[in-house]
């Protein structure tokens, strides 16, 4: 398992490909440090959380849904970035969607966030990634 990834948060709608994804990356990294959200503001909720408990949360990953409820994808890295981005220097974020609209992928772009991910994610990918 890799000990450089502090914190992994999966934030998706869907309760079958977030299933599918824990088992996936918990052969990479411990199921106890992967947090799942089910919209963007839960996801903000989540970050906060991680800042006031004081955790250790320097080299962390995201896992990112598109098109949600309450709050987007777009929208959560949006504030992510503006509010939180300088206290989380080291976290990637992974785009994971069903989308294959080149509008979200050069959207994403445009905020900073590059390999962007068609679910469902394989253990290769979970694995490059995670290793990195």
């Amino acid at each position: 398992m890799n000990s450089t990834i502090d914190w992994v948060l999966l934030v998706d709608d869907d309760e079958i490909q977030n299933f599918i994804h824990l088992r996936i990356l918990g052969k990479y990294i411990s199921a106890d440090r992967i947090t799942v959200a089910t919209n963007g503001e839960e996801a903000i909720t989540i970050i906060r959380k991680l800042i006031e408990n004081k955790v250790n949360h320097e080299n962390g990953l995201i896992f990112l849904d598109i098109n949600m409820p309450i709050m987007n994808g777009f929208q959560f890295l949006k504030i992510f970035k503006e509010e939180y981005g300088a206290q989380f220097p080291h976290t990637k974020v992974y785009p994971l969607s069903s989308s294959e609209d080149l509008s979200d992928v050069i959207q994403m772009n445009k905020l900073g966030v590059e390999n962007y991910i068609v679910k469902p994610l394989t253990h290769e990918q979970a694995g490059e990634l995670l290793n990195k």
